[in-house]
């Protein structure tokens, strides 16, 4: 018999605990920033949670890879869905994984604008790129292992993420400029 671990709550108790010693050493320090990263740190969790899900133990031995390599071909398969069964409970499920994939990576993109203080695109594109690139092949390395159930690498994953993850960076980085170019800072009188 399998059992399935999951690792977020076993995060989430160690993150708690970081927590509670960081606020007893730096009080109220740096508060707003310290929030900020907590949160971080807790959305990489429920992401971790999210694509890999829980560890199985013992690994499985008959665990079927998944691969879907050709880009954008779920704009294929949504069509193919919709021709074949009309607007069904698939066609639907199917949009809503697009859509979940799509929102994913849109909280990276404004903690690499507000926390990491990124503020090219090309490098902010590049770094959520290989981090959808990363959650997609610990998928599949871990379904491989046989330590999770089924699950794949699909470039259309990368795409979707990636694209989600950038377009949130963009709005966000824009917003700021707009924010800043509306409330220039004071400038400090010297006596």
């Amino acid at each position: 018999m399998h059992s399935i671990y999951d690792v977020f709550y076993f995060g989430a108790i160690i993150l708690l605990l970081y927590i509670i010693i960081d606020f007893s050493l730096n009080k109220t320090r740096n508060i707003l920033k310290r929030v900020i990263f907590y949160s971080f740190v807790f959305y990489m969790l429920v992401v971790f949670d999210l694509t890999i899900g829980g560890i199985v133990i013992p690994r499985l031995k008959d665990n079927m890879l998944i691969t879907q390599l050709v880009p954008l071909f779920f704009i294929k398969d949504l069509f193919s869905l919709y021709k074949f069964s009309g607007l069904d409970w698939f066609f639907w499920n199917s949009l809503k994984l697009t859509f979940f994939n799509f929102i994913m990576l849109m909280p990276l993109g404004i903690y690499l604008s507000i926390l990491f203080k990124v503020k090219e695109r090309g490098r902010s594109l590049l770094i959520i790129l290989f981090i959808s690139l990363g959650i997609e092949t610990l998928q599949y390395s871990f379904t491989y292992l046989g330590m999770i159930m089924e699950r794949g690498f699909n470039v259309d994953d990368i795409i979707v993420n990636t694209l989600g993850g950038f377009i949130a960076f963009v709005l966000c980085e824009s917003i700021t400029k707009a924010i800043i170019q509306k409330y220039p800072k004071s400038k400090t009188i010297t006596y």
